[in-house]
């Protein structure tokens, strides 16, 4: 019988350091002799999706969680040849293949824990906190250059749809936490610690 690989899930609000944290667990796993496999839940956005009145894509439901859910139960036995990919720009949705060399799964994403955390078996639920203006300035590095968005759209959609969403389905996330990260460098050897020890 094939043992259920662990899965550490990393949330927390748009432009938290999410992706930056997963990263950096990663390279920290890969020098202690694991082999991470990084999940986007981003990648889980429905294709056909028409944004929300009042939340736009900032909501569980933009997410395909039934996808989700196949994938990240494919991976966690092994038996996963490929992942789902979303790009941001078209909206379309395809496959990348991975490598089967992996012994524990990174899953990060804001809307995708969600549903996961009441039905899925994580090993940790890791959730990043992080002040608005802090995110504010990193969504509009990002979406500005790597999503060729206006700045003005940036922050009109952060106050109206953003905000708004993460009050609903992101902060009651962090009650549920493992691990509560405010200082992602202190933090993430204190997470190493937990997660590694036999």
């Amino acid at each position: 019988m094939t043992l259920a690989l662990p899965v550490l899930c990393i949330c927390g609000p748009s432009a938290a350091g999410k992706t930056t944290f997963a990263a950096s667990l990663a390279a920290a796993l890969d020098q202690l002799g694991r082999r991470p496999l990084q999940i986007a839940c981003d990648d889980y956005y429905r294709a056909d999706w028409s944004p929300h009145p009042l939340f736009g894509f900032d909501t569980v439901d933009a997410i395909d969680h039934e996808a989700l859910r196949t994938d990240l139960s494919a991976a966690r036995y092994g038996q996963a040849a490929s992942l789902r990919l979303y790009d941001m720009r078209t909206r379309t949705v395809g496959r990348r293949a991975i490598t089967p060399d992996y012994d524990v799964i990174l899953l990060e994403g804001a809307y995708g824990p969600q549903q996961l955390v009441a039905e899925f078996p994580l090993t940790a639920l890791i959730y990043l906190d992080e002040s608005v203006p802090l995110r504010l300035w990193r969504r509009l590095r990002r979406d500005v250059r790597q999503r060729h968005r206006s700045p003005h759209y940036v922050i009109r959609q952060m106050l109206r749809e953003m905000l708004p969403a993460e009050r609903r389905f992101i902060r009651p996330l962090k009650k549920l936490a493992t691990f509560v990260v405010r200082d992602q460098a202190k933090d993430l050897d204190q997470i190493l610690a937990a997660v590694c020890s036999p």
